[in-house]
């Protein structure tokens, strides 16, 4: 289902859905973050959901804190965390990728590239400079990086949350699109 125009990207409370239609497959991307074969493929298959729930902020300065659950079926690679989207550093571990280390904070137009959303058109939330999510994250022992814009597209005339992820090792390189259905509010988390 497309986003509702009341979500931005300010503001991405709710439960997303990831569309296997509409976005790329992730093979490329798993297989350079050193996934092994059979995971991958019970990944590439498996339904992915997101929730996103935005914590009260403490105090007038805060930064902007979600707290994210993930769940994967079949696979048993759910996970929960916070993303604070201050800039800082923080570690970690991931059922999946093991020990990630992640930078997550808004970005303005300017800050973005084409090549940062694989060619494609974001929207700025409304009356600001915002444009995206930037996610930066490494794998701690296993070499790859990745670089990831979250911002709404429109595709066919639906409005849909987007991850436009490079994802690099060595001298190799993925990319990726992942689209995301609004499924409703987040369950309590």
């Amino acid at each position: 289902m497309a986003a509702p125009e009341t979500v931005d990207i300010l503001d991405v409370t709710g439960r997303w859905s990831l569309n296997r239609l509409l976005s790329d497959s992730l093979e490329d991307t798993f297989a350079l973050q050193g996934i092994p074969w059979i995971v991958r493929k019970v990944i590439n298959v498996a339904d992915l959901e997101f929730s996103f729930q935005q914590d009260l902020p403490e105090t007038e300065n805060s930064p902007t804190r979600f707290t994210v659950k993930q769940t994967v079926r079949p696979g048993g690679f759910d996970s929960s965390n916070e993303y604070i989207l201050d800039g800082k550093t923080r570690y970690d571990t991931v059922p999946i990728f093991g020990e990630v280390c992640a930078t997550n904070s808004y970005v303005s137009e300017n800050a973005v590239t084409v090549e940062d959303t694989l060619h494609r058109k974001i929207e700025r939330a409304k009356g600001q400079p915002t444009i995206g999510i930037l996610e930066l994250t490494n794998g701690v022992h296993t070499g790859w990086a990745s670089q990831t814009v979250w911002g709404f597209e429109r595709i066919d005339g639906k409005r849909y949350l987007c991850k436009y992820a490079t994802t690099t090792k060595d001298d190799q390189k993925a990319t990726a699109r992942m689209v995301f259905d609004y499924l409703g509010a987040p369950e309590a988390l």
